[in-house]
């Protein structure tokens, strides 16, 4: 396993991190949930020591399978993350209390790193840290010693995670990015890497898209590795990303995210660049996530609703669109209505993308 220094913390991590959602509902039907547990131990077994969950995962059971899993292991050996939403608390008692329940469960004295779950738009972020609401209540949690450090996790665009870290209020940041999106993303991942925050990669695989397609995806094969792995090394590689998360299933799983760890290649200074013309290439019908177009008269918030509309590719699911506008951008598919077709933002499309036409499907989906 590799590890690197999480940001300005003093803690070093695993650069593969389990997440905590994606456990099988067979898996942790009934206590002691051994077979998820296994899945735990495992990764712990293979180096891993980061350990991401949250209160609402697998039908609010994610942290009390950890919290048996953790039972065997030994406390200063890993660090776990969990959260507290917007859904969950809006006040600082209110965080305190879901900060409580996490302890309860997970067994644990103190949680390493606390985040403020999902902000999606800068009014969450204030939401959050507004007097008397959920970052007060953070951080009084790290004054007694229950959290380590404060972190948070965001679907916000490049520009928007600036203005975030700019406020100097946190030490960690988990956001999105992988090959899909990797180019919506990286002027907020490159900010967060010079301000000295430790960067978690959530949805490394595109949520499984990714190794599920490997039609639009084989571009990112390296030499005999699964697209899974390969997926993972195109993160891994760029040294920027401190964690690549990844949802285990299964220990099958688990063994193959950590091949990504072997061999890692020196990426060439124009890496990205290169990628990005891949990308193009490969994924003609995908918006790659440039924000070229991002200048609509009616201020609808189109490189959100392509992003949205390339789950709906991919899955062939129109639900999946809503579930991404909304989970992932605190977006509704009716602001697609309110397009215009002035054809401003074809014009900039710099892969010439039917945007007029997939905006008058999402309304109408």
């Amino acid at each position: 396993m590799i590890y690197r220094p999480f940001g300005k913390t003093n803690t070093y991590v695993s650069v593969i991190g389990m997440g905590g959602m994606r456990f099988k509902k067979e898996d942790y039907e009934e206590k002691p949930y051994a077979r998820a547990v296994k899945i735990v131990h495992t990764a712990y077994d293979e180096g891993i020591n980061y350990f991401d969950t949250a209160p609402n995962y697998c039908d609010q059971l994610s942290e009390s399978i950890y919290g048996e899993a953790f039972k065997d292991m030994k406390r200063n050996t890993f660090h776990v993350s969990s959260k507290c939403g917007l859904w969950n608390a809006t006040t600082s008692d209110g965080a305190r209390r879901m900060i409580d329940q996490s302890l309860k469960r997970m067994n644990l004295d103190f949680i390493d790193f606390y985040n403020a779950w999902s902000i999606k738009t800068m009014d969450e972020y204030h939401q959050f840290m507004k007097k008397g609401g959920v970052y007060e209540g953070m951080v009084k949690a790290k004054e007694e010693g229950l959290i380590k450090h404060l972190c948070f996790t965001t679907h916000l665009p490049g520009d928007q995670i600036i203005d975030v870290i700019k406020d100097g209020n946190f030490e960690a940041v988990t956001l999105g990015y992988n090959a899909i999106n990797f180019a919506f993303r990286q002027k907020g991942l490159d900010a967060c890497y010079e301000n000295r925050l430790g960067i978690v990669t959530m949805n490394p695989l595109g949520g499984g898209l990714i190794p599920q397609h490997p039609e639009f995806f084989s571009f990112l094969k390296q030499g005999n590795d699964s697209l899974a792995v390969s997926a993972l090394k195109f993160i891994l590689a760029q040294r920027k990303a401190t964690v690549a998360l990844v949802g285990f299933s299964s220990v099958e799983e688990v063994k193959e995210a950590v091949m990504a760890t072997k061999g890692l290649p020196e990426k060439p200074e124009n890496f990205l660049e290169t990628m990005g013309q891949d990308v193009h290439t490969n994924m003609n019908t995908l918006c790659t996530g440039c924000g070229y177009c991002d200048s609509c008269p009616e201020e609808i918030h189109i490189p959100q609703f392509m992003d949205s509309y390339n789950m709906y590719l991919l899955s062939d699911d129109k639900e999946r669109i809503s579930q991404r506008l909304t989970m992932h951008w605190g977006l509704t598919k009716d602001e697609a209505a309110k397009c215009i077709a002035c054809g401003q933002c074809e014009s900039m499309c710099t892969q010439h993308l039917p945007i007029i036409d997939r905006l008058e499907q999402i309304a109408s989906f």
